[in-house]
């Protein structure tokens, strides 16, 4: 039942906007380069049928937060090339890898020109929604991020990421708003971990 759920969900995030014609690689690196911040609430399904819901922020380059609400209480943060995973439930050391294995290292740049990059997977239009697969040709093992635009302007609507053992999540992306003031203090690793011990 809950795939049922979810399924359903995905069908009504990607009718809600239809876009008339497949989006091209200059209107989508626009779309990337018209914002240096980011703020949107989210709702993610995951193949395992569980749902969640948070807040993401994103100052580029290389600065990713994604809050989650409770009983998940996760939050992953990205600076200074790092990304962190912690987890409420555990060590106040976070989960770290390097941003650049990741597919968020591809969409946090402060410039990004699409157009006869080596990093297009695939770039797609269907049903009114284009979509734009982005991985590293180097490390395909790493998996990738989908990213789906609706409208006839790029409007952001939901994205995919699949890892490296094949596991697929999905985060709808609501309620966004583009070049608001954020600090630094929301995106510092070892702030947050300093915070976390005491």
């Amino acid at each position: 039942m809950k795939f049922v759920a979810i399924f359903f969900c995905i069908w009504l995030f990607g009718i809600k906007l239809a876009s008339a014609e497949k989006l091209s690689l200059v209107e989508l690196s626009n779309y990337f380069n018209r914002f240096d911040t980011f703020q949107a609430d989210f709702q993610q399904f995951s193949d395992d049928g569980s749902l969640a819901s948070g807040v993401i922020l994103i100052k580029k380059p290389g600065r990713l937060r994604i809050d989650y609400e409770r009983p998940e209480d996760l939050l992953i943060l990205a600076s200074g090339g790092q990304l962190a995973i912690f987890d409420p439930k555990g060590d106040p050391e976070p989960t770290s890898f390097p941003l650049n294995v990741t597919p968020f290292s591809i969409v946090l740049k402060s410039q990004i020109n699409l157009a006869g990059s080596s990093n297009i997977l695939s770039h797609e239009y269907s049903q009114g929604e284009t979509s734009l697969s982005l991985y590293d040709p180097k490390y395909p093992e790493r998996g990738h991020i989908k990213l789906i635009f609706s409208g006839e302007t790029p409007i952001l609507d939901r994205w995919l990421i699949q890892d490296e053992s094949g596991n697929i999540t999905m985060m709808s992306i609501e309620r966004y708003k583009e070049n608001i003031d954020l600090g630094e203090m929301q995106f510092n690793i070892p702030l947050e971990i300093e915070r976390r011990r005491n």
